[in-house]
Formats: structure tokens, sequence, C-alpha cells
């Protein structure tokens, strides 16, 4: 959980803040109003800096004021309820607080930070301290007359900052090295600064990154140079422009299949078309547009030979993916309805391209103008591209289905991917260097009355048909607000970008709910070894034979009526004869409620408890049985995923 919790932390300069940008500057992309911030932290680096990280003060606070946005709405979604209390519970373990403010820390947010690495593993930071001694006592660190010791590091203030150190030889390097230089091949400057040396085959690299940050967006740019010819060339001559339609473009992608596809196997296919056929086919990159306003698509791929994809696309009623979602053939198309999200689109050969559309011509769409980042993509010649924008709230890609409960993690997916208002990103090869730009924007790009009335309208809605109608007169009495324009533009935009978020989540949310649940178990694990370890010794010193008795379920009141579903402490149930015997207590709220069952030959203990308190609990044993030796010890887990 320590772990989420840190990246809670690192997310939030990617959510919402209440902190207001300059003027004019709301979801627009460049370099910050003044890097004189930076540029006098960049002035600390120490000589031979290999990695080199620089936040500029407003970098702090814009971060600081995204944490307490996401902490608001973790404390007011019903659904996120169960990891607010998780956060908290583990903010109080750490910090002794439920809730986490840079002061709380001794830090200040008017001043900025930097980390930097030299060779050995040494180097420096300089931390942004607000309260020494309040810092002191946070970092557990010693005071001194002429520097504070944290750690093994020594911290002094030099050049107005607070600075610690590997060690005391690295102070004498500070200030005599120059990382910052590699930030001009970036050819932008950022609230979040990054340099680092990349070691790659046949020779040194380097890398440099830029984030820069706006209200409830973040855009990073980075350089990748030193990358071999034989990565680079493939993109080089296929660069192209997305396929766009000014300011009725919701999203759009482009991808050049071709180079990732060689040397593929002959697999049969369908009509007697291999899958080495169909990739010999491709003549160059695809490109996906998608209309404002509207659920549908276009999506283009060149061929050099038509004729294997018309085949495939003559059989398609025999391919079994487009078989089992109803595909007809007419009029030398294929007719498919994709699941889930109920568009019908057309595959048909036109020409030396392969279309998947409307055969019959599409929505023109409606007229929305992009945004800063969109339209910058959109004049990129790119390897690869992909941009979308709109809100989960526009219209229906289809209807949601008929459920008699929604599961929780269902609302939690819902509830998260409501927030995205856009992303998009670029790979643009340069002779031996990578560029990439990403940019992500967030609910949170609008004015705090529009946050509050959109957070406000449940993911249940989406299920009860309410959502879209709720959206719509936040949107009519916002006329200005990206939110009103994210509406018209639609859902389908995101399409583009929901499918990279989609892969993501597809691995994410599901390790990070076991990710959840596998540290809660720990507990249960550590205690029936630490009984089975008590066990042993009474055993050996008892003639052979384990104690008996029987005890009741501790603590006797269920960890899901207290407080971040946490039993309470067991107090004087732990004085039961057997658990006595076994010296066996827990003084701090606990997880799991413990019994144990001996009769002189064996031993079972259970550690029982409902981690996300849905009613279905699950049980870990230990047991221990007496051999005439050494006691056998065994454990049992409960089935993968019963909780």
């Amino acid at each position: 959980m320590r772990t989420v919790t840190v990246l809670l932390l690192a997310g939030a300069l990617a959510a919402g803040c209440k902190k207001k940008p300059a003027e004019g500057v709301e979801n627009a992309t460049g370099a910050p109003a003044s890097t004189a911030a930076a540029d006098a932290l960049w002035a600390l680096a120490p000589e031979g800096a290999s990695i080199a990280i620089v936040a500029s003060p407003r970098a702090l606070a814009m971060a600081e004021h995204a944490w307490l946005d996401i902490r608001v709405l973790l404390a007011a979604a019903p659904e996120l309820a169960p990891i607010n209390a998780m956060l908290g519970t583990e903010l109080q373990e750490m910090f002794g607080k439920p809730d986490l403010a840079l002061a709380d820390l001794g830090l200040t947010s008017t001043k900025g930070g930097g980390f930097f690495v030299t060779p050995g593993g040494g180097g420096i930071a300089v931390i942004p301290v607000g309260d020494r001694d309040k810092f002191l006592a946070a970092a557990h660190g010693t005071k001194g007359n002429d520097a504070d010791t944290v750690g093994k590091a020594t911290c002094k203030t030099l050049q107005g900052a607070y600075i610690c150190a590997s060690s005391a030889d690295v102070f004498a390097k500070i200030g005599k090295g120059r990382p910052q230089s590699k930030l001009d091949a970036v050819g932008a400057r950022g609230d979040l600064e990054i340099v680092a040396n990349v070691p790659l085959p046949g020779g040194a690299g380097g890398a440099a990154a830029v984030i820069q940050l706006a209200r409830g967006m973040v855009t990073a740019r980075a350089v990748i140079s030193g990358l071999p010819p034989a990565l680079t060339s493939r993109f080089t001559s296929t660069q192209i422009k997305p396929r766009t339609e000014g300011d009725k473009t919701a999203g759009f992608g482009v991808l050049n299949l071709a180079p990732l596809l060689t040397s593929l196997p002959p697999v049969p296919l369908v009509g007697g078309v291999t899958l080495a056929d169909l990739s010999g086919s491709l003549g160059g990159p695809v490109t996906l547009h998608i209309p404002a306003g509207s659920p549908a698509i276009d999506l283009r791929i060149p061929v050099k030979d038509p004729k294997p994809a018309a085949t495939l696309i003559e059989h398609c009623v025999e391919i079994p993916p487009l078989a089992a979602a109803g595909a007809t053939f007419s009029d030398g198309a294929c007719h498919v309805t994709l699941p889930s999200i109920g568009i019908a689109v057309d595959l048909w050969v036109d020409g030396q391209e392969i279309r998947i559309g409307n055969k019959g011509g599409g929505p023109a769409g409606a007229a929305v103008p992009m945004t800063a980042f969109g339209a910058e993509l959109a004049k990129t010649d790119a390897a690869f591209a992909f941009w979308g924008r709109g809100t989960l709230y526009g219209q229906a890609l289809g209807e949601m289905p008929k459920l008699p409960s929604v599961p929780v993690e269902a609302l939690m997916a819902i509830r998260g991917f409501s927030l995205l208002s856009e992303l998009g990103g670029a790979v643009r090869v340069d002779g031996d260097k990578v560029r990439i730009a990403i940019s992500l924007r967030t609910l949170w790009s609008n004015p705090d009355d529009v946050v509050a009335k959109i957070t406000a309208i449940s993911p249940q809605a989406f299920f009860d048909g309410k959502a879209g109608s709720a959206a719509k007169a936040v949107a009519d009495g916002a006329p200005s607000s990206p939110f009103a324009a994210d509406y018209r533009a639609g859902t389908s935009g995101l399409m583009a970008p929901m499918s990279v978020v989609g892969m993501l989540g597809a691995v994410a949310v599901p390790a990070f709910m076991d990710y959840m649940k596998r540290g809660k178990s720990t507990e249960a694990s550590l205690m029936l070894l630490r009984i089975a370890k008590s066990a042993k010794a009474y055993y050996a010193e008892n003639g052979g034979v384990f104690p008996s008795g029987a005890t009741e379920l501790t603590p006797s009141i269920s960890c899901c009526q207290g407080a971040g579903g946490k039993c309470p402490p067991g107090g004087t149930a732990w004085g039961q004869p057997l658990w006595r015997a076994l010296d066996f207590a827990i003084d701090e709220p606990t997880r799991f409620q413990y019994r144990a069952h001996g009769d002189g030959k064996t031993l079972e203990v259970e550690a029982i408890g409902d981690l996300d308190c849905d009613g279905t609990p699950i049980t870990y044993r230990m047991r221990a049985t007496g051999t005439g030796g050494p006691p056998e010890v065994t454990f049992e887990e409960p089935p993968p995923n019963t909780d």
C-alpha cells in the first residue's frame, strides 16, 4: 500500500489543481512563464551528474493542490471510499495523520527541489525546506551547528538552498556540472525537468525530458539520442502527418505497421490467404480519423496489392471473431457491429486502401475547435501518433448492460474514465534521435464549479441512463468551459486514446486490486508463521506435545465493523489460555480475526478476514502435527481471487 501512496502522490501532477496558472495558458502547451527558479537549481548541479531532476516551486505547488483535489474526490465518491479509507490509514501509519501537506513535513512550495546522481551512486538532493526543525523531525534527522544528519547523508545550507549530500566530498563538486545543456535538444522548458545519460548498445546515449503543467493538464516532451540506425532507419522514411478534418476532428491516429510486421509466418487465414500474404501487401501507414460529435470511425490501410485483403473481406463470415459479432457480406463489403460499443462498421477495399467505416459515407462531424496540443500533433510528421478529446458523458456509444448490481470495480473504472478529457502522443524519428511528446488533460482543467457538478454525477447514473442528460445541463450552463467543448466533441473521439488507456487499465486495475489484497493478506501469513514458531518451541519444551484447548475468534468484533476495515485490538481476549501458551497477542488493529484449537497431538490456527467487506471471507490456516521428532507444519491459503 505504501507504493500505492507514493504513486498517488506522483500521479497528482496529472490531476486537477486549483492553483490558477498565468492568464491565457489554460489547456495550452509550452514553456513556463519564467525559468529563473529552475535555472537557479540547475546551477547547483554537481560535477559528473549522470541523472538530474529539477522541480520548480510552481511544480510543487501545483502537485500539492492536485493532491488535495484527489483527496476531495476520494472522500466524496462512495465507490472510492475503500481506497480513501486505506489511504488515510496508510498516511496515519507513515506520517501520524490521515492527510498530508508539504508543511506537515517541514517543506514549502515557495522553493524548488532537485536530485542529482553522481557516478558510484552518490549525489545530492536539494530539498525545499521551509521549517528546518519540522523537516528533521519528519525525516528522523539530527540537527547540528554547521550541518545536519539525515540517515547517512550530511545536510547543510549553501547558496540559499538546503542540500543533503551522500558524502562530505560531494559538496566540493556542487555547481561544477552542466547536465542541463542536454535540455537544448528538447527545444522547450518545463516545470519539471529531467536529464539522464543512458548506456546504449554501441555507445553512450542521452535522454532529456521536460514536463509542462497547466490547470488539470500535463504535457511531457522528451528526446532520446544515440539510438542505433538499425532501429531508427525503419521509421525515418515513413513518417507522415495524421489525417484530420480541421475543427470537425475529435480524434486521429497514424501508425506504420509494415516495419513491425516483417517476416510473419505463412499461417493460413481464410480463402487461401496467409498471414504473410496480408502483411506483405501493406503499403504504408494506417490512419484513423474520428469525427466530432458522432459515433463513427474512418480507418484506412494502404496496400500495395489489394487482393489478399479483398479475399479476406469476402470471406469475413468465416473469420471467428467477425462471425461471433454477426458479420455479413454484401455489395463488396463486410458489415459488422463492434462488440460492447455498438457501432456498425463496414470493411471494404477501395482502390489501394482497406477501408473500415461507413461505406455509404459517414457524418461530417460537428464543429469543435481542436485543442492546442491536438493542433500541434496534427501538423507533425510522425512514425506514430494518436490523439483524442471528448468526455465519457457525451453521446452514448451503446446501451450499458442491465445488471442486478454493478461491481465496485466497474464503478471505479467508469469514475476513472470519466475524468479523462484528452490524451495524445507522438513519436518522431530525427536522425539518431527519437522525439516524444505526450499530453494528458483531465476534468480538472475546468472551473471549480463545473468540476464539482460533474463529479457529483454518480457512475451508477451511466447504467441508469441518466448521466448524459445531467452532463448536458452542466455543459449548457457553462458554454465557454472546456467541458462544454468536450461534450460537443462527444465520446467517440476518446476511442483512440482510450484504447491505449484500456490496454494499460486491463493490466493495471486488476494488478492494483490484487496488490491491495495481497498487501492486506500479508498480515495473516506473517502472524501464522509467528504462531508456528511459538508452537514448535512449546512442542520442544513440553515433551513433544502441543498446548490443548480452543479459543474464540480474536478479536471478537468483525474487522468490517472497525475503522478502515480493521478489527480493533483484541485486548484481554488474547489472555485466553491457548493464546497465552503460544505467547501470542496483537496489540494493534488487524485485518484478520484469529482462532486456534489444539489437542496435544495437533494444533490448528485460522486467520479469517473479509478484505473488501463484501460478505465473502477468506481463511488462512496453519496446521502443526506431532511426529515423535520435529513437528510437521503446513500452511493453507485461500484459492486465488476468492475475495
